[in-house]
């Protein structure tokens, strides 16, 4: 013990040597600290699922790589595309994503047991769904539909219920409709509608001006035509991931608030950036960048009448046999004040 006394008295509050050791001392604490806040964001990798990839409304993630947006706040993006919302609640399930952006269908997942929870509303009207026919259909109204087959992607998805939705505004009863599915693909859904397999179809509404060129389909509405209360696109944080990295989640829903604000006000630069994502040509693109860019939500935030209807909508669609409570299926929590 005796030989520590040098030292001790080396570091006396007052002496000059004190005082450069202190300073030296506090040096270290700060970057220790910096090195420390720094390797707690270095290495936030976060697994993001989208279903499907191409759609418009995904694309402020690929905006906000572009822009640095997300990664200024220390997270690394691992995209991952699914065929299906089915697939991509099964990769949450297993653990292989960690977050997903997909429809408000997923909530009804979560009251199965899915371990998520709903983040951010990612878009609200029901622009992005379009009525097709075939190009050389007699169909020039909703009204003409009443009976006839409609392709949709698969049961319990939103494109079912937007097509169950279009027979209850319109009257029509349960049965007012037939209803097949097809899958989520455009090839698919233009397909169907060019061999007469089905009358019409709840698909993206960017395919209606492409398949009117092709003279393979029209479309003849929106969803939002007749929907006035529902969610287009929701977004998921598996629960494993809220528990351990809460303030990644805060970061990511930063970023894809900033990069919907940029995507407003710089349409060629983001017209050209989901180019790559949506695969369509230049003059598409900015036809979907116009139509669908206000229907993005800029603050994500969910709308109590939204989802009222959503809730109801999960009995109507035999997803769940009663009506549960949404307040444990989605939470505001992380988005910014």
């Amino acid at each position: 013990m005796a030989g520590l006394a040098p030292a001790i008295h080396a570091w006396t509050p007052g002496t000059s040597r004190g005082v450069t050791m202190r300073k030296a001392i506090a040096a270290i604490v700060a970057l220790v600290v910096i090195a420390a806040a720094a390797a707690a964001h270095a290495d936030d990798t976060l697994r993001v699922g989208r279903s499907p990839g191409f759609l418009f409304a995904y694309t402020p993630l690929d905006v906000g790589l572009a822009q640095g947006f997300f990664q200024a706040r220390g997270l690394t993006i691992e995209r991952v595309d699914f065929d299906g919302a089915a697939k991509m609640d099964q990769g949450l399930v297993a653990g292989a994503i960690d977050i997903s952006l997909g429809s408000p269908m997923g909530m009804a997942m979560e009251a199965k047991g899915m371990p998520a929870t709903a983040i951010a509303v990612i878009a609200g009207p029901m622009l992005e769904f379009g009525i097709l026919v075939p190009y050389d259909s007699p169909v020039t109204s909703l009204d003409q539909l009443k009976g006839k087959t409609f392709g949709i992607a698969t049961v319990g998805s939103i494109t079912q219920w937007v097509a169950l939705e279009l027979a209850r505004v319109k009257g029509w009863g349960s049965d007012g409709i037939k209803l097949t599915s097809i899958g989520s693909s455009p090839g698919a859904g233009a397909a169907a509608l060019k061999t007469h397999l089905v009358d019409a179809t709840v698909a993206n509404a960017t395919s209606g001006p492409i398949l009117e060129r092709a003279h393979e389909a029209r479309m003849i509405a929106t969803a939002a035509d007749f929907v006035p209360h529902f969610q287009a696109h929701t977004m998921y944080a598996s629960n494993e991931l809220a528990e351990k990295h809460p303030d990644a989640i805060r970061r990511f829903l930063a970023a894809w608030l900033q990069s919907v604000a940029f995507m407003r006000t710089h349409r060629d630069e983001t017209i050209r950036i989901a180019e790559g994502v949506t695969n369509l040509s230049p003059a598409d693109e900015a036809l979907e960048y116009d139509r669908l860019m206000p229907g993005l939500s800029v603050d994500g935030r969910f709308d109590p009448k939204d989802l009222e209807r959503i809730r109801q909508s999960f009995v109507e669609l035999h997803v769940l046999d009663h009506e549960p409570d949404m307040a444990k299926l989605y939470t505001e929590q992380y988005l910014p004040k």
